[in-house]
């Protein structure tokens, strides 16, 4: 430096900075005096000469460089004074403004610590993701900071995108392909769930970021929408190895290195590995693989082991997957992957947390989630300059350079799932989706981001943003509002992010009110209302909460097959489902929309394994057979039903009774666990054949309780369904409890158990039950049952008692011991099959062991007499095999089963004859199948014996006597005459007649047109197209022509009288019935006496014992009318809830036109109390039994002893069977009986609504339609009464299958032609019995803006109100209706609304308002009386005498005072007590007494 100050001075150049310093340190040299003159050659003299020499002195030399050593020291110690005081500066301004800003550091020199979030995924981003949810073509991955992601199949590796390729063509080239090779190809293309299960690691490279949610439709279109799907629909990953190992060098792949690959091909030792490098392969021993299953095609995250050349020895080992640390040095930025474990130096400590280096390079941040210290100050958990172990979990593209995001998360570091408290397992399973926490503590305020929580067991949560508050706040502070620092929430847990081991809450009050958050807290059959989100044209799909979806598919639209249901389903409508069944490997819920389902009582189960034999379940009808068709049932479980078990008739096609989409009852009748396959029965599933079911009188039976009512409940018995009746007072008896309380108490579905049937009817299979004495009681007096025994120590020949546990259709069940049963054959029963009895349930029965198979745990017994030694003749032998029968032997069993070939007949426990069509008859029989019936006692003649094949064929054939052919073919003309009412055969049938043939002659004669129906404008060719071939008919001879041989014939209604049909009784002894019952029976009848008050709420509970009791022999509806029930008592068939029509009650009918009424010959409907399909109308019932009764003598001196008229011909052994001979008491069956009542009477709506019903039950609802618009044509203009019906009928048919458009159109051309005000409340009533409540208002309102003048309105208004439990808008309308109403109505309409506060409202309103009427109208003694009336409804007796005696206050006639007196007299009887009674009378006596002064 001196030498430089020397050479500028001498050259006059300008000195620097430091020239003090360099003065300084040359001026002791340079004190000599100065030389004259210099040499020429100084000035070219260097600093620097050739050869490295110097000018100075070596002293010089020194000097210098000791200064320059001292200036290097005091330059480089201020610099670091100077670097210290701006890092605590820095520090400083940090702090304050992380309060600010977030945490977000300022200083360009640091790294700003963000979230990764949507706008930061840019595609080639890589990253490390978590298997969340597995669909059928995608995977849902869990991303850091709570992202959610996709994988599509084809992004799995190219590897399995060839092979889904390639094996989707062959399948284009050869559609016809054996099982064996489809199997094949299903096993060589294994599905996702075998390749990924959730909870496992991977690395992945973002390939495309939608712009929203709703972007990617392609992926929403898919699946049912949910919250999972629609957040991981945003971001498309990408597995493929060649695009995540991307800009990984050959020289990267060492030992301990971490890469993805895909298995491309198994090897003799082991599977080649594509690494997605041209360089370089891998190598997977097939020791390292430790049983694994491995698919080609399959990704895994590898660990190199060792690498030589072209080769990498690689191994998927957990524990050195989790913990290989990659190197300390990276070559390349593109070499440091997701999944990376490394060594990393803190640099910096910023608020939102952590700078660190990766091998001294490449920058990385830990934002606070991955660093896990919740609460806790991250500058005492975290020191500068420390190294610490982290993982690699994203590379950020959007800085430059790029920058890594990592994680300290101790589950990250493990990959493993994040850990609840001790012994809980994961933080999934220790807190679910959908629990409530009572206090989440707010530990950090994000303020555009959300808030980090802390549950009180030290979990770490978070709450975004946007599940804050119902209304999304626009931003949060740590410091203020209601969701600052320290504050505390409830919160329900929404989701989880296991890649931060958080919990995501929600502080949403809607959330929190949410009746479901997931799919698996859905119960299958549970009922629910739901919103339509979405209707396409494959699927509705409906949300029945906030975060759970459900969807309907077209075949549980309706009970009905819909034409346009885009026009009944819209967006945004509220619809009533039922879940059917429930998918969770899906997250789907599927849901139905059948009404038929949604209101069905029977048994849901939700598994397969729930499924029990004689289960009678609900379903619908997924596909039909030739043969049967499959059921669905709910649960999501299929059972087959073949076609003999599709109906109690014969079925040739199914598609002629069945439907894809039709809702069907049906019962199990088998289960196959092993195969999980199901049989099923829709035909023993019908109430006609539950009916018929094996429940007899004295059984045992467990019932359901269906509906309460006023003396009865009417009761659903178990399995089988069938209806029964309990008497109120009987159960009360038993339960020593009030009968009042009682039926209060009384829930429907409640379970009653040890009920004994003492009656039955045997039409209709309604049971008469009481309750008897306990199980425990019953069952000391029974019989003890073999205990201990073991199937292995039975014997064939061994006698035991056994317990009858379950009937089957040929057999019973019996029971040993209890684990032992086994099968009692009908066969098996008696050495007399004509001898054989039912048994009832738990009956004891002795029994001899016929079989045993261990193996097969089956046993069959044997009641035979002979085999205990009896010595009474065998009338039927024992078959035990096809060796005991030989041919030409006449044999008898019973028949199995009725096919479309012939019959089956069993003629022993395991053997069975076969009947063709051609030996069943020696005659030709159009429809043989109505002959027989299962189980039915038939004898045959045994004509072919096949012992190879197993098969026996049988004839019933029998050759007709030649006296009878003879005497068929001599009947002439002389032989009958003119009136004489004969029985008939239809021949034939012409638009003009029916030619008819007497039966038992060859004479045939015309019955023309005009001799069929009374009634000259009745449609008579609906009613000869009604009559088939081979029908039998009672005719009268009107004409004989002898000359042309000729015979006219008529069978109006008119020529016959009910005696006409009973003739075959008069054979029969009156004092015993058809079934060999004696008429002594009737002593067990007892009368049951009926009590009429003015005031149904003072009839007063009779405790009848002798209701345990009754005869049920010809007990029908009227009979169970007369009981106290209503016509739902007496209700025996399972009608379509959906096809219910609903009629408004009219008023009562005078006495004359009851009487009319009653001796017409088809009734009138005369709706009360509501619709019936059925017509099962109280009074209608009464007129029907009261016309039989009058009709015919038989059916008196049938009631005497106990049995019906019609019982008796029924089983009377009459020559014919008239079609028309029960038109007057019996639902006609088909479209032909129909037409041939409405013939005789056109007038009845009865019918016409009855013959609708008929055709809905079948599903033909625009059938149902032209009938009830033919019957507005037909009825006679003058029966408006039975117009008004039909219209009812068909605006709840409307009202049901039609939509709003067609109903509203219906219901305005109803009020034209009807009175309006009639319709409008009707209407409205129906609406608001449907459930739509918003629609019924509107009537209601419609019809008090149009007759306001009419106080009925307004008090069916405010009625309608207060059902709905909305008072105040019910009340409202009491001022309002003062207005257009006359004044004379005023008090009316007040009395109205007081009534209604009494009954729905409350009770101290409506004496209010009683109040003010009494007083300003004390003279009306009706108001008086019906205040007096509500009070005693409330029991308070006080409160009635001192109303009566405010009454008597009042200037009162006798008349008046009289009646006051004997109210309060009769009250105090009934409330009130003996000293009130004594009181009364003696107030009575003192105002005669007063008055008569």
């Amino acid at each position: 430096m001196a030498v430089q100050k020397r050479t500028r001075e001498e050259s006059g150049s300008r000195p620097t900075k430091k020239a003090k310093t360099d003065e300084a340190a040359v001026k002791k040299p340079s004190a000599a005096p100065r030389q004259v003159f210099t040499s020429a050659l100084v000035a070219d003299e260097t600093d620097f000469p050739r050869g490295g020499g110097t000018t100075l002195t070596p002293f010089e030399y020194k000097g210098l460089r000791e200064e320059g050593r001292r200036e290097a020291e005091t330059e480089i110690a201020q610099e670091k004074q100077k670097r210290k005081a701006a890092a605590l500066k820095r520090a400083k301004n940090g702090k304050e403004k992380s309060k600010a800003k977030d945490g977000e550091e300022i200083d360009k020199d640091l790294i700003r610590v963000e979230h990764l979030n949507y706008k930061r995924l840019l595609p080639g981003t890589r990253v490390l993701a978590r298997v969340q949810a597995i669909l059928p073509l995608h995977l849902i991955l869990s991303l850091p900071n709570q992202l959610l992601a996709h994988v599509p199949i084809t992004e799995i590796s190219g590897i399995l995108t060839d092979k889904l390729t390639k094996g989707e063509k062959e399948d284009d080239e050869d559609m016809e392909i054996d099982a064996n090779a489809e199997e094949e190809e299903d096993a060589e293309t294994p599905e996702l769930t075998q390749l990924y299960q959730p909870g496992q690691y991977v690395s992945g490279i973002v390939t495309q970021n939608f712009p929203s949610e709703s972007s990617n439709k392609a992926f929403l279109g898919m699946y049912t929408p949910t919250e999972q799907t629609r957040l991981a629909s945003r971001i498309e990953i990408s597995l493929r190895p060649e695009r995540v190992n991307e800009g990984v060098m050959k020289a990267d792949v060492v030992t301990g290195y971490r890469m993805t690959g895909a298995l491309k091909s198994e090897e003799d030792h082991g599977w080649s590995v594509e690494l997605g490098m041209k360089d370089i392969e891998g190598f997977l021993k097939k020791d390292e693989v430790q049983g694994k299953e491995l698919h080609v095609g399959q990704v895994f995250d590898f660990v190199v082991t060792s690498a030589s050349g072209r080769l990498a020895q690689l191994t998927i080992d957990e524990t050195q997957c989790k913990r290989a640390l990659a190197a300390e040095v990276y070559t390349n930025v593109t070499s440091i992957l997701p999944g990376h474990l490394i060594s990393c130096l803190i640099t910096a400590i910023v608020p939102a947390g952590l700078n660190v280096k990766i091998s001294g390079f490449f920058d990385g941040t830990i934002d606070l989630t991955h660093l896990g210290i919740g609460d806790k100050d991250i500058e005492k958990e975290f020191k500068a300059g420390k190294k610490i172990k982290a993982r690699v979990i994203y590379d950020n593209l959007a800085n430059t350079p790029k920058r890594f995001g990592l994680s300290v998360l101790p589950h990250l570091l493990d990959l493993s799932s994040p850990k609840a408290a001790k012994g809980k397992g994961s933080l999934e399973i220790a807190l679910p989706i959908g629990t409530i926490l009572e206090r989440v503590n707010v530990v950090r305020v994000a303020k555009d981001f959300g808030l980090e929580c802390q549950t009180s067991e030290g979990y770490h949560a978070f709450v975004h943003i946007s599940h804050v508050a119902d209304e999304r706040p626009a931003a949060l502070s740590a410091t203020s509002g209601s969701w600052r620092v320290g504050t505390k929430h409830k919160a329900r847990v929404i989701g989880h992010s296991p890649m931060d081991g958080v919990i995501m809450l929600s502080f949403e009050k809607r959330v929190l009110e949410q009746r479901f958050m997931q799919v698996t807290e859905i119960k299958v059959g549970e009922v629910m209302k739901g919103t339509i989100s979405r209707f396409t044209d494959k699927a509705i799909f409906i949300n029945v909460s906030g975060s759970v979806d459900g969807v309907v598919w077209p075949l549980h639209y309706a009970d009905i097959q819909l034409k346009h249901p885009e026009k009944r389903f819209k967006a945004g409508n509220t619809v009533k489902c039922r879940v059917f069944a429930i998918e969770p490997e899906k997250s789907r819920v599927k849901l139905t929309l059948k009404k038929s389902l949604v209101d069905s009582r029977n048994p849901t189960p939700a598994s397969f394994e729930e499924y029990q034999a004689d289960m009678v379940t609900s379903g619908v009808i997924s596909k039909i057979f030739e043969k049967g068709c499959l059921v669905e049932l709910f649960g999501g479980q299929v059972a087959y039903v073949p076609i003999t078990e599709a109906s109690e008739s014969f079925v040739k096609d199914l598609h002629s009774i069945f439907f894809v989409g039709k809702p069907v009852n049906v019962k199990i009748t088998s289960i196959d666990r092993e195969t999980r396959k199901m049989f099923a029965s829709v035909k023993q599933a019908l109430p006609t054949f539950v009916a018929k079911a094996a429940i007899n009188v004295d059984d045992v039976v467990t019932a359901e309780v269906a509906e309460v009512h006023q003396d009865q409940i009417a009761l659903k018995v178990l399995p089988s369904g069938a209806r029964g009746i309990l008497s109120i007072a009987n159960l009360a008896h038993f339960r020593n409890a009030n009968i009042a309380s009682l039926r209060k108490d009384l829930k429907i579905g409640e379970t009653l158990d040890n009920l004994k049937v003492v009656a039955k009817n045997p039409d209709n299979g309604l049971l008469i039950l009481v309750n008897q004495q306990s199980e425990e009681d019953q069952e000391k007096s029974r019989t003890n049952i073999s205990g201990g025994l073991e199937i292995s120590s039975l014997t064939a020949g061994q006698v035991y008692p056994a317990r009858v546990a379950a009937k089957n259709n040929q057999s019973y069940i019996l029971k040993v011991s209890k684990a032992i049963k086994g099968r009692l054959h009908l066969t098996d029963m008696s050495d007399d099959f004509d001898s054989i009895e039912e048994l009832s349930t738990a009956q004891i029965v002795k029994c001899s062991i016929v079989k045993v198979d261990a193996s097969n745990k089956q046993i069959d017994f044997s009641t035979r007499q002979s085999r205990f030694g009896s010595t009474s003749p065998v009338k039927d032998r024992e078959i035990n095999g096809i060796q005991d029968v030989k041919v030409g032997q006449k044999l008898r069993g019973f028949v199995k089963n009725i096919s479309s070939s012939g019959v089956y007949v069993a003629l022993g426990r395991s053997v069975t004859a076969r009947v063709m069509i051609k030996e069943l008859f020696d005659d030709f029989v159009a429809e043989w199948q109505s002959r027989f019936e299962v189980n039915q006692l038939v004898q045959g003649k045994i004509t072919g014996v096949d012992v190879k094949k197993n098969q026996i064929e049988m004839s019933f054939k029998k050759k007709p006597g030649k006296a009878a052919a003879k005497q068929k073919s001599t009947a002439g003309l002389a032989d009958f005459a003119v009136g004489q009412k004969v029985d008939t055969i239809v021949r034939k049938v012409e638009p003009y007649g029916v030619f008819l043939r007497i039966d038992g002659t060859n004479l045939s004669g015309l019955c023309h047109r005009s001799e069929v129906s009374d009634d000259p404008n009745a449609d008579v060719a609906n009613a000869l197209s009604s009559y088939r071939e081979g029908d039998k008919l009672k005719a009268k001879i009107v004409a004989i022509d002898t000359e042309k041989n000729k015979i006219s014939l008529g069978i109006k209604p008119s020529y016959f009288s009910s005696e006409d049909f009973g003739q075959a009784d008069s054979a029969q002894p009156e004092d015993q019935d058809m079934d060999g019952s004696s008429a002594d029976a009737e002593d067990e009848n007892v009368d049951v006496d009926e009590q009429d008050d003015d005031d149904e709420d003072e009839q007063e509970d009779v405790d009848d014992d002798d209701d345990d009791e009754v005869d049920a022999d010809g007990l029908d509806e009227a009979d169970i009318l007369a009981l106290g029930g209503d016509e739902s008592d007496a209700e025996l068939e399972e009608e379509d809830s959906e096809d219910e029509i609903i009629v408004q009650p009219q008023p009562k009918k005078s006495k004359k036109a009851e009487v009319a009424n009653a001796s017409s010959a088809v009734p009138s409907l005369e709706i009360k109390g509501g619709f019936s399909w059925t017509g099962a109308d109280v009074d209608m019932a009464d007129d029907l039994v009261e016309s039989d009764v009058e009709s015919s003598d038989d059916a008196g001196s049938a009631a005497e002893s106990g049995k019906p008229a019609h019982a008796k011909k029924r089983k009377s052994h009459a020559p014919f069977q008239d079609l028309t001979a029960e038109v007057h008491t019996k639902r006609p069956e088909s479209t032909e009986e129909f037409e041939r009542a409405l013939v005789a009477s056109p007038n009845s709506s009865f019918l016409w609504v009855q013959y609708m019903s008929f055709q809905l039950e079948l599903s033909e609802v625009d059938k149902a339609r032209e009938i009830g618009r033919r019957a507005l044509r037909t009825i006679n203009y003058r029966e408006e009464d039975e117009k008004l019906n039909v219209w009812m009928a068909l605006l709840n048919l409307e009202n049901a299958h039609g939509t709003a458009e067609s109903f509203e159109k219906l219901f305005k051309e109803a009020a034209q032609y009807n009175d309006a005000e009639t319709i409008y409340l009707r209407v409205a009533a129906v609406l608001a019995q449907t459930g739509k409540h918003e629609a019924a208002e509107d009537i209601y309102k419609r019809a008090c803006k149009k007759f306001g003048q009419h106080a009925e309105v307004w008090a069916a208004f405010a009625e309608f109100y207060f059902q709905r439990d909305d008072a105040d808008s019910a009340r409202a309308l009491l001022p309002r209706s003062m207005k257009p109403l006359p004044e004379s109505d005023h008090v009316k309409i007040i009395e109205r609304f007081a009534l209604l506060e009494f009954r729905l409202g409350e009770a101290e309103r409506g004496k209010t308002i009683y109040e003010g009427l009494v007083d300003k109208y004390s003279k009306k003694l009706n108001l008086w009386n019906a205040y007096i009336d509500q009070i005693a409804k409330q029991g308070d007796i006080q409160g009635v005498r001192n109303l009566i005696d405010r009454a008597l206050d009042q200037k009162l006639n006798a008349h008046k005072a009289k009646f006051l007196f004997k109210k309060l007299l009769s009250l105090e009887t009934r409330i009130g007590d003996a000293a009130g009674q004594e009181q009364a009378k003696e107030k009575a006596r003192e105002w005669v007494t007063k008055n008569a002064a």
